[in-house]
């Protein structure tokens, strides 16, 4: 997906402004004002997504690029007043990201299948991990509205999500090399079957990640609203939405390796020390109030 254009979100703010200006200026004199309480609503949005990968001391930092995702969501609520209310729901958030190393090397003591000891080498680069987590989420959100007039104003969201992966998988390519030292023999075996010691295998594995069962998440968003009618309204603002504790549900490890032998590379989350989640984007809503 390209990046979000940020001048062709700045023009749609301005024109959606510029229209709801003229909405206000014709319902001025339209005293349809009467406090309405209960609400269902959807909203939805594109966003920019984060899976951050903290990088233990077991592998080298971990290059991130964020990916392009689009949510979207159910509400219900309360209105305590027209400046303030309650709301709960359900939605589904996919976050996608991209982690990456550009070279990759350990070395590590084992044995072969003769019970031969050998230092194995392994050698990555070019190595790609695409990180795929939906999350369902039930927020718990405060409500503030600042109007404006009769039928239009501002408003400012802010809660806690909470987050529970219903998929979960990572996607791994790279290109590695495998070799053996045999330190009693002192030579230095490659680019042969034994014990998968071969060159320049490009590999590509596919396989699900651990994530925690419910994750808490912090939300926040606001932007401006407007009536076109006395029981709808609609909104459009910016959100920002982030995970703070660790999703990752792997044991620690002391020592991680990415990748031993040919076709078997495990997901960088394996070896993190922490993983976090963001979220930014655009949300449109329209709420429709029962009474």
């Amino acid at each position: 997906m390209k990046p979000i254009n940020l001048k062709f979100l700045a023009s749609c703010f301005i024109l959606f402004f510029l229209l709801q200006i003229n909405v206000y200026s014709q319902s001025m004199n339209n005293k349809f004002w009467r406090q309405y309480n209960w609400f269902i609503g959807v909203s939805a949005g594109p966003a920019q997504t984060s899976i951050l990968n903290h990088s233990a001391p077991v592998i080298p930092p971990i290059n991130l690029t964020k990916k392009n995702s689009f949510s979207i969501s159910f509400e219900t609520g309360y209105l305590f007043s027209k400046y303030f209310g309650v709301s709960t729901g359900i939605g589904l958030s996919p976050y996608f990201a991209q982690q990456s190393l550009d070279n990759y090397s350990i070395t590590l003591d084992t044995i072969d299948s003769e019970n031969e000891v050998y230092e194995r080498k392994i050698a990555g680069n070019n190595i790609k991990e695409v990180q795929r987590i939906y999350f369902l989420e039930i927020p718990l959100m405060l409500n503030f509205l600042f109007p404006n007039g009769r039928t239009n104003g501002f408003y400012i969201q802010s809660g806690i999500n909470l987050s529970i992966p219903v998929i979960k998988n990572y996607s791994s390519s790279g290109t590695y090399s495998y070799s053996g030292y045999y330190p009693a023999y002192n030579v230095t075996i490659t680019d042969i079957p034994y014990e998968g010691f071969k060159s320049n295998v490009k590999s590509d594995i596919s396989g699900e990640l651990k994530i925690k069962t419910i994750n808490p998440e912090i939300i926040a968003s606001g932007g401006y609203y407007f009536y076109p009618d006395k029981r709808y309204q609609f909104s459009l603002g910016f959100f920002y939405k982030r995970i703070f504790t660790d999703i990752s549900d792997y044991s620690p490890v002391s020592s991680f390796q990415l990748s031993t032998q040919e076709n078997q590379i495990r997901s960088f989350m394996e070896g993190s020390e922490k993983v976090t989640t963001s979220s930014m984007g655009i949300i449109v809503s329209l709420r429709y109030f029962i009474k």
